[in-house]
């Protein structure tokens, strides 16, 4: 895993009043018989009118910059946000990239290439990979934007976890920061699995933390979208990740499954699959993760891999958005390219469909499966009466399944709708058509602290249908969020015992070391993972446990990987600020605002085959102590483009 990035803080805009005049039309007069007297008189009225529109004009200027002053202070303020800590959540710098392999559209973070401080150009991003195909792009000459601009408002009665709060940064109070809101007072956090556990004051037991439905939803990221496979790839021989499949009787194949389930046809141009009616048990479309570990396409763009190399491996916490390489082609290393710096398998999964059923029978269902290691979780809808249960299967006997709760949803007879069934921080979520369906019992269930993935998470999810002809289509797999267990060890206090304002980091601990190359193999994994988890919690558990105190908060970053953030704040300059609070925590009094609203991202150029006009290009640093940057071509890197359109769909609710 690489090294962490410190995220640049969220700074103000640049803002203009818009000035705004008020004006009297002047009341209608009787006409008169004009004397030279009666001439003076109207013109001083005249004289005395135009005097005090202008004085009328220049209060109003006056009191709308007050009110704007004071609406900025007291109510709401905008904000730019210039890097990708809060991806996906929010976009710093960044560029647009379309993979040239599968047409996946993706953003890549920029804010590396400048130095937040001057703005200049301290290196170009040229190659990044697609999260959905693993091959390698060629982003040198990408168009780059700025990052979101985003309202706040700094009028909030309460913070609550997990919103989206600015605040100033511990280290430095004049800056500004923008992270999640984690950890309340008077509580201490840990992260295990990806996810974050609290334990409350008066309690001895730490507990999962559940983002809210409409949170957890908005946040996920894409593992694989079929509306854009590889299709040079699948040509060459590589697999589909959806297929027809059924269980092997000799346990082969992607976690036991093999090619198979005839009653299914594919119409792979469409991307749709048609389960027919003739059949009374379940008949399986499922998904594997056949992701490279390095990309399969060359520098000349041929195809790099072969079949025979191809294994099914575990959802890793594989982002797109950092997944950029600052290094020519020729000397890039062919080993792991895809999945550098993801080592962490992620069991949180979400699948979303358009499901048409044309013809239902009796005992007709409909079925969406979720694996997340040992336990297999299922939503059956019953299609005769729209009843969804919700089942466990965790013990070893595929005979004991338990019933988790029941709701009655307009999936019923024939029609179509959109499906999306969730496992995400130990609860399952069903919405349909967008809504979400509210069950008669708790979905939630209590999952174990400690990875432990099978053979199963090779193939994690899957849609079947029992005596319904159907037909599946958009079919996108996704993630959930996963924070880093990284561990930043200091000494608070002096060797005599009394407070420290001298403190040195000993040393930054990571969980990575041999799980990348392990991806295939879920038990060696899993035996990996927990090894360098008890030598990690040996040497420094107490780092990593966030006892906050009465007016404290803890902060993270949406993209862990990328986010210095309460985890990895220092201690260095606090006591020399005046601050005394603990090193990872963020002060009441230090709270600004709670992002509410994406109202500007960047505008979407058009015109030069979508690249629009350069109107300003990027500077070089000035060149110091005889270090100059090679290949950065800054003079030929516009950093403005027009004319654009406002990016519309990405104006939003920020949640």
């Amino acid at each position: 895993m690489s090294a962490k990035k410190p995220s640049a803080p969220a700074t103000n805009p640049d803002k203009t009043g818009t000035d705004t005049s008020s004006s009297k039309s002047p009341e209608k007069k009787k006409s008169t018989t004009a004397t030279a007297a009666g001439t003076g008189q109207r013109k001083k009225n005249a004289k005395r009118r135009q005097g005090d529109g202008m004085r009328e004009t220049v209060e109003s200027i006056a009191i709308a910059f007050v009110l704007a002053f004071m609406f900025k202070t007291f109510q709401a303020e905008a904000y730019v946000i210039p890097t990708g800590s809060m991806a996906p959540t929010l976009y710093g710098r960044h560029k647009d990239v379309t993979c040239s392999e599968c047409g996946f559209h993706f953003a890549l973070g920029a804010s590396t290439e400048l130095d937040q401080e001057s703005g200049r150009l301290m290196g170009r991003i040229e190659y990044a990979v697609c999260s959905n195909c693993g091959t390698l792009q060629d982003v040198k000459d990408a168009p780059v934007f700025n990052g979101d601009r985003i309202l706040v408002n700094k009028q909030v009665p309460g913070f609550d976890r997990f919103d989206v709060v600015v605040f100033k940064n511990p280290e430095q109070g004049h800056v500004n920061y923008i992270k999640r809101l984690v950890g309340l007072p008077n509580e201490t956090l840990r992260i295990r699995k990806g996810d974050l556990w609290v334990k409350k004051a008066d309690d001895d037991v730490y507990s999962i933390q559940r983002k809210p439905p409409s949170v957890q939803k908005d946040i996920q990221l894409t593992v694989y979208d079929d509306h854009h496979p590889a299709q040079r790839l699948i040509a060459a021989g590589w697999p589909e990740r959806w297929e027809p499949s059924e269980r092997s009787t000799e346990n082969d194949g992607a976690a036991g499954w093999v090619p198979g389930a005839a009653a299914w046809t594919t119409d792979r141009d469409a991307r749709t699959y048609s389960c027919s009616s003739d059949v009374t048990d379940d008949q399986w479309l499922r998904y594997r993760h056949f992701m490279p570990v390095s990309s399969p396409v060359d520098a000349s763009g041929s195809i790099l891999q072969t079949p025979p190399t191809i294994q099914p491996m575990l959802v890793a916490d594989f982002c797109s958005f950092n997944a950029v390489m600052p290094i020519s082609r020729e000397n890039m290393p062919r080993d792991s390219v895809a999945f550098q710096g993801a080592p962490f398998w992620v069991g949180d999964l979400t699948i979303n469909a358009t499901v048409e059923v044309t013809e239902a029978n009796d005992q007709a269902a409909m079925v969406f499966e979720l694996v997340e290691g040992p336990s297999t979780f299922q939503c059956r809808i019953d299609l005769t009466t729209g009843t969804a249960e919700l089942t466990d299967q965790s013990t070893a006997d595929p005979a004991v399944i338990t019933t988790m709760a029941t709701a009655e949803t307009q999936l019923q007879g024939t029609g179509e709708w959109d499906v999306t069934f969730a496992n995400v921080d130990d609860r399952l979520c069903l919405w349909v058509d967008g809504a979400l369906i509210n069950f008669d019992n708790s979905t939630e269930y209590d999952g174990s602290e400690i990875p432990q993935p099978t053979q199963k998470d090779l193939a994690p999810c899957g849609i079947a249908f029992t005596n319904a002809a159907a037909t599946v289509s958009n079919l996108v797999l996704e993630r959930d969020i996963y924070y880093r267990n990284d561990i930043m060890q200091f000494d608070q206090t002096n060797e005599d015992g009394s407070f420290g304002t001298d403190v040195q980091p000993h040393n930054e601990v990571r969980q990575k070391d041999g799980l990348q190359a392990m991806l295939h193999d879920p038990e060696a994994w899993a035996i990996k993972y927990q090894e360098e988890s008890a030598d990690l919690l040996e040497g420094y558990g107490t780092y990593g446990e966030y006892q906050l105190d009465a007016d404290e908060y803890l902060m993270f970053g949406d993209n862990s990987s990328m986010s210095k953030d309460s985890r990895l704040f220092d201690y260095l300059s606090r006591p020399l600020n005046g601050v005394f609070s603990h090193r990872y925590a963020v002060r009441e009094q230090d709270l600004i605002g709670r992002a509410l609203y994406i109202f500007w991202p960047h505008g979407i150029p058009f015109l030069n085959d979508g690249k629009g006009i350069a109107v300003r290009y990027h500077k070089e640093p000035p060149k110091q102590q005889g270090w100059a940057p090679s290949n950065l071509d800054a003079d030929e890197y516009p950093s403005v483009r027009v004319p654009f359109y406002p990016n519309v769909g990405r104006m939003k609710k920020i949640r």
